[in-house]
């Protein structure tokens, strides 16, 4: 027994200005497949595949110093895990991850990304389990270690508090608020904290740096399931408290600027088997 899922989506950061000059905006593809299944024993196997494209685009000048300092960037993840049900109302989850993220033109070699999650779970009840967990992440230089909460609350017929996000190199996975409108229709809001870091193009303007974003995005989530598997989800939020870096080969700062609030919209499409 186990299940499966695919999902494609695109995700619009609008224009927004770089304090000392210029401003930039984002456009990223994702797709992502997800498998789980049993394996005769008190424990699940899993195996999620991830690829992310993201378009930047500057205007000139810029306030990191350098003029669009990077372009179009790749990152590719793929991530085994096992849940391991210790008793009947506990579980373990391991799952390590490695994966690929840099700028067109970076060296496969030096755009490794890799670490693993841990975390344990207790189921409260039917509708209530929680758990505590820990990323720790090779990301291009630098070593992350973050704790996350793992929350699944059905605290009524009509609202529910959980995880928007899947916990991984970028970060934990969030909060979400989110309330059934009906049978087929659901609303949502959330928030959580992203951090992304990438090789970037061996011959660029900084050649074989490291390019930094990270921020808070907060959002608003409409969604629409259908028979057989089918949901959509509409997104609207901000990205507060972000700032982009750049570091050259050996790690040292080129640039760094904070960046005003920017906008966000995007559309998500899965089917589940």
């Amino acid at each position: 027994m186990g299940s499966a899922s695919v999902a494609a989506g695109y995700l619009y950061q609008f224009g927004t200005a770089i304090p000392g000059g210029g401003e930039f905006r984002v456009s990223r593809t994702f797709v992502n497949a997800d498998a789980m299944g049993t394996t005769g024993f008190p424990a699940w196997l899993g195996l999620g595949l991830t690829y992310d494209r993201e378009e930047y685009a500057f205007s000139a000048p810029s306030g990191l110093s350098v003029p669009a300092p990077w372009g179009t960037i790749h990152r590719i993840g793929f991530s085994p895990s096992i849940i391991h049900s210790i008793s009947p109302d506990w579980r373990v989850l391991v799952s390590p991850s490695i994966g690929y993220a840099g700028e067109e033109g970076a060296d496969p070699g030096d755009a490794l990304v890799y670490g693993v999650v841990l975390s344990a779970t207790k189921t409260i009840g039917p509708d209530l389990s929680l758990g505590l967990g820990a990323g720790a992440f090779r990301q291009i230089e630098r070593w992350r270690v973050f704790p996350f909460l793992s929350v699944r609350w059905r605290i009524n017929d009509r609202w529910r508090l959980s995880n928007p996000l899947r916990v991984g190199p970028a970060g934990p996975a969030g909060l979400e608020l989110a309330y059934s409108l009906d049978e087929n229709w659901e609303a949502a809001a959330g928030g959580a904290y992203r951090s992304y870091r990438f090789r970037l193009d061996e011959d660029g303007i900084v050649p074989g740096g490291i390019g930094e974003n990270r921020g808070i995005p907060l959002f608003a989530r409409l969604s629409r399931t259908w028979r057989h598997g089918w949901r959509a989800d509409v997104y609207a939020g901000v990205l507060l408290g972000g700032k982009l870096g750049i570091e050259n080969g050996r790690g040292d700062q080129v640039g760094s600027a904070s960046i005003d609030p920017a906008p966000l919209a995007g559309l998500f499409v899965t089917r589940k088997f």
